[in-house]
């Protein structure tokens, strides 16, 4: 078999788990996850992953943003950093970087094929209700792709969990730790406990430091109980501080306190008080990495110049432009609990876009987000091959009256731009949504800068 296209190599990532998934019952990811197959696969191609240096991060929310604020500082410290994220808004290519830059089409389409005799020797003996993980596929390529570039570190987003994710096969010398809430309890709970065991299972004989950013008490206790033993130091969030946190329309304002020194007045153009609590453990962890404080002014230029796509993303101003992927009636309420803490939000007219797929929870991101918009537009992305609900425009006018459903987020965005220049627009919806919003601004998301 020869992978000639893009779309072949993508279909080569998923097609294990699509043979296998019509042929398992069990949600349980202990007993469902195979990332002893990712590392039986690793070897095949010659174990890319030896020797190199990584950063796993884990965690049930901000573990993206963390990530790519780590990733980030390194580079804008002189470092040559590979991150390996998921989910990708626009093109698979996104899940891989190097300083902010995705894998090209030829590369991946290369070490593609690259991987094809050890996945069929693999799938060959594969029980009908056991598959090669996408994520493992991808983070196989991704490890060549960082491997060949003679990266000098790599950062890891780890899955929903952690323990038995197909990241983890990888010896990490370093281990982050985003907050952990009661979530994906069928795969990885039921109790919170479970969760917590999960997400601790990245933190390894090698890994040298631990870093835990703020956690709810029950979770703390736990963390610290179950590792009391472990070799590794870990850092809780008493030895890296945000404080001052405030939030504008050009995004969230904060500053660090490490035991290694202070940084002031960071600015990030992302909104959520949360932004500061993941750039204080990005800095700490960036510190201990680099073995000395870090460099204040090239701080505070990394995070004011840092994308990150569609995550309460303040994309353009005059009129402010938020993006995020909110598909939920909990991810809602967290953008609308977001938006009224920006600084004289009373006196602004908020214009919500939303195109929820039908089979999430659309009816839950109107509701909420209806609390404080002045009108909803109801649209779907240019391209999809996502379903979309027929009776959201219904629901949006029993909401607001004046609610209208306009086919096509171009003509959407269109519409709202008419409004006065003060205004907010708010787009929330699917992933595709976002990165068609994305690039009728003409951002690229291939290219995000390091």
């Amino acid at each position: 078999m020869k992978i000639k296209s893009q779309k072949e190599a993508e279909d080569l990532i998923y097609s294990s788990y699509l043979r296998a998934i019509k042929n398992i019952n069990e949600l349980n990811d202990e007993k469902v996850k195979k990332p002893e197959l990712t590392r039986r696969l690793l070897d095949y191609v010659g174990a890319p992953d030896k020797g190199e240096k990584y950063i796993i991060v884990t965690g049930s929310k901000g573990k993206g943003s963390t990530s790519r604020f780590i990733s980030s500082l390194l580079a804008h410290h002189g470092y040559k950093v590979g991150l390996f994220t998921s989910p990708h808004l626009v093109n698979f290519n996104e899940r891989i970087r190097i300083n902010g830059k995705a894998i090209s089409e030829k590369d991946f389409i290369r070490i593609s094929n690259k991987i094809i005799d050890g996945f069929e020797e693999i799938e060959k003996y594969l029980p009908s209700n056991q598959y090669q993980g996408p994520i493992g596929l991808a983070l196989t390529i991704a490890t060549i792709y960082f491997k060949e570039n003679k990266t000098d570190i790599n950062v890891i987003e780890c899955g929903r969990g952690g323990k038995y994710d197909d990241t983890n096969v990888l010896n990490n010398e370093w281990a982050v730790i985003t907050p952990i809430m009661l979530e994906h309890k069928e795969n990885l709970g039921p109790e919170l406990n479970d969760i917590v065991a999960h997400k601790l299972g990245i933190i390894k004989n090698k890994t040298t430091g631990a870093y835990i950013n703020k956690q709810s008490q029950e979770v703390l206790q736990t963390i610290k109980a179950t590792m009391k033993n472990h070799a590794a130091t870990f850092y809780y969030d008493e030895s890296f501080m945000a404080t001052n946190i405030k939030m504008e329309q050009k995004g969230t304002i904060f500053d660090v306190q490490t035991t290694k020194g202070s940084y002031k007045n960071i600015n990030v153009p992302l909104l959520g008080e949360f932004q500061g609590v993941n750039g204080a453990v990005a800095i700490k962890a960036c510190e201990d990495i680099i073995g000395k404080k870090l460099n204040e002014q090239v701080v505070k230029k990394c995070f004011q110049n840092i994308k990150w796509p569609g995550r309460c993303e303040v994309s353009h101003h005059l009129p402010t432009i938020i993006l995020d992927g909110a598909i939920n009636e909990s991810s809602a309420r967290y953008i609308k609990n977001v938006i009224k803490l920006i600084d004289n939000i009373e006196n602004k007219n908020i214009i919500t876009i939303v195109g929820v797929p039908k089979d999430k929870d659309y009816l839950g991101v109107m509701k909420i987000l209806s609390e404080i918009s002045n009108e909803l537009i109801i649209t779907k992305p240019d391209i999809s091959h996502l379903k979309f609900p027929e009776d959201a425009l219904e629901y949006a006018q029993k909401l607001h009256q004046k609610s209208k459903e306009i086919p096509l987020l171009k003509d959407a965005f269109d519409y709202a731009l008419t409004f006065n220049k003060e205004d907010i627009i708010l787009i929330v919806g699917t992933q595709t949504l976002i990165g068609n919003a994305k690039r009728i601004l003409g951002h690229s998301l291939l290219d995000i800068g390091k």
